[in-house]
């Protein structure tokens, strides 16, 4: 890894993944999904893509089929660009395993450590989690939405990329 676009960099992950060496702050936003080819025409050294970006308003409803279309579309696009023969590492969430209730806050820092290694497929964060089982039972709407959200783009990024990593992540404090 040498050159490394954050997406999402203005997030408490993002702003820890902004502190390892060599990295750049992709300022593409979802709404402007269209603008990611010529962000990476302009950043030719990029060979590292870390997707820490997540879709949702600050007042209810949070999630829903307007954001699940606005994220699914932007990833799609993304990975439609030279992103996709980088090294992606994507971060999903605990949630697509049906749970929101259970807290195991995690320091910035350390999830930020899970992004710098070279393993692919899916994994927990923290590993020593042996959930493995994808549910949506029992999950509000909104948490369904963001499941399904992450899982739809998860998907994406398993198909399009040969050099991924997807972390299903555990919440952060």
């Amino acid at each position: 890894m040498d050159n490394i676009c954050i997406i999402g960099a203005t997030g408490k992950l993002g702003q820890q993944l902004l502190q390892y060496p060599n990295t750049v702050s992709c300022p593409v936003r979802f709404e402007d999904f269209k603008n990611y080819q010529q962000w990476f025409d302009t950043h030719p050294k990029i060979d590292t893509v870390w997707h820490v970006a997540r879709t949702c308003r600050k007042i209810s409803p949070r999630r829903d089929w307007h954001t699940l279309k606005l994220e699914t579309t932007a990833m799609k696009n993304l990975l439609q660009t030279r992103a996709k023969d980088c090294r992606f590492v994507y971060a999903s969430t605990k949630v697509v395993y049906g749970i929101t209730n259970e807290t195991t806050p995690l320091p910035k820092q350390n999830v930020a450590e899970a992004f710098v290694d070279n393993k692919t497929g899916v994994f927990n964060w923290p590993e020593w989690k042996t959930n493995s089982i994808v549910s949506l039972n029992g999950l509000s709407e909104q948490h369904t939405t963001y499941a399904i959200t992450k899982l739809i783009c998860e998907r994406y990024i398993s198909k399009t990329c040969s050099n991924y990593k997807i972390l299903r992540i555990w919440d952060i404090i």
